[in-house]
């Protein structure tokens, strides 16, 4: 995912991590960084040092300034990118629960809970309106419920 800054000091910031592959690209006023190490990279004599992730909010850190690439994520973005997961792992592990509303619990609801949850972060990271990052964190956590419910009934018929 690219992410572009503009900065008075340092002109056009342009950060570049693969999502499959985690490698990353820097490029400063249009000067391509070389990396030292994982974190690392040197760009005309400067030092670069990237804190943080993509998810949960980037800077990088050139000689003594530091430039925000991508921005911490809100409060009702983690609550609803992490109700899925609550959801799954309180509501799929309670017998009396799923015999009421049944859907899957343990590794399998862990792992979809998981799964929904980054895809939701990143998802409500790309919008930009407010509404349109609520849309997304309700449209997951209920697309998320009903496929932990379809497998929860598949489990239920299989076992019978």
């Amino acid at each position: 995912m690219k992410e572009f800054v503009q900065h008075p000091i340092y002109g056009e910031i342009v950060y570049n991590e693969s999502f499959w592959t985690g490698k990353k690209t820097l490029t400063i006023n249009g000067v391509h960084a070389q990396p030292v190490s994982k974190k690392e990279f040197t760009a005309e004599e400067k030092k670069v040092v990237i804190i943080g992730s993509r998810l949960m909010g980037l800077k990088l850190q050139i000689d003594n300034d530091v430039v925000e690439v991508s921005p911490k994520p809100t409060w009702y973005e983690l609550v609803f990118a992490f109700l899925p997961l609550i959801f799954l792992l309180t509501w799929g592990n309670s017998a009396a629960l799923c015999s009421i509303f049944p859907v899957v619990g343990g590794a399998i609801g862990g792992a979809l809970g998981g799964i929904s949850s980054i895809t939701s972060l990143l998802l409500m990271k790309n919008a930009k309106s407010l509404l349109i990052k609520l849309l997304i964190g309700i449209g997951v956590v209920v697309v998320t419920v009903l496929i932990a419910f379809v497998l929860a009934l598949l489990m239920i018929a299989l076992s019978a």
